[in-house]
C-alpha cells in the first residue's frame, strides 16, 4: 500500500511538472513588437496572437503552434499561421497587407508565473507587397516574448 501511495505521488509530481498552463500575456520585442497572448487548446496544441508593428505599420497576426518537450520546463514548437495589417508614411504612400507565415521556436517556462520564447517567423505576404521599396513579398520576422501565466 506504501509503494502504491509513492507510486501514485511521484507520477501526480511528473505530470503536473509537465502540464502545460492555459493562458499567458506579455510583451513581444523584435518584428513586430507589440502585445502578445497565448491560449494552449491542449497540452501540446496552441493559439498564438500578436498585435504590434513599429512607427510605420501595425499588424495583426495568429499562430498554431505544435509543442514537444525538450526537457523539463523547456520545449520547441512550430507551426502555420497568418497576418493582417496596414502601412503608412513611407515612400510607397499607404496601404494593407495579408499574408500567411510559419513559425518554430523554444518557450521555457521556468517554475514562476512566467513565460520566455524565442522564436523565428518566416512569412509571405500574398497582398501588399509594395509595403517595402523592393517589393519583396518574402520576409523574416523574429521575437523574443515575455507573457504572465494566469
Amino acid at each position: 500500500m506504501k509503494k502504491l501511495f509513492l507510486t501514485c505521488l511521484l507520477a501526480i509530481g511528473i505530470l503536473a511538472a509537465n502540464a502545460q498552463y492555459k493562458h499567458s500575456i506579455g510583451l513581444a520585442l523584435g518584428s513586430p513588437s507589440g502585445i502578445s497572448y497565448k491560449t494552449f487548446l491542449s497540452d501540446s496544441k496552441a493559439l498564438d496572437f500578436t498585435a504590434g508593428g513599429s512607427g510605420h505599420y501595425f499588424t495583426l497576426t495568429g499562430m498554431y503552434e505544435i509543442h514537444a518537450p525538450i526537457q523539463d520546463n523547456l520545449q520547441w514548437y512550430y507551426g502555420p499561421g497568418a497576418h493582417i495589417g496596414s502601412w503608412s508614411g513611407n515612400n510607397y504612400g499607404s496601404g494593407a497587407f495579408i499574408g500567411v507565415d510559419g513559425v518554430i521556436g523554444i518557450e521555457f517556462n521556468p517554475d514562476i508565473p512566467f513565460a520566455f520564447s524565442l522564436d523565428l517567423r518566416p512569412g509571405i505576404n500574398l497582398i501588399g507587397n509594395e509595403y517595402n521599396n523592393t517589393h519583396n513579398w518574402f520576409f523574416w520576422q523574429s521575437q523574443l516574448s515575455v507573457r504572465y501565466i494566469f
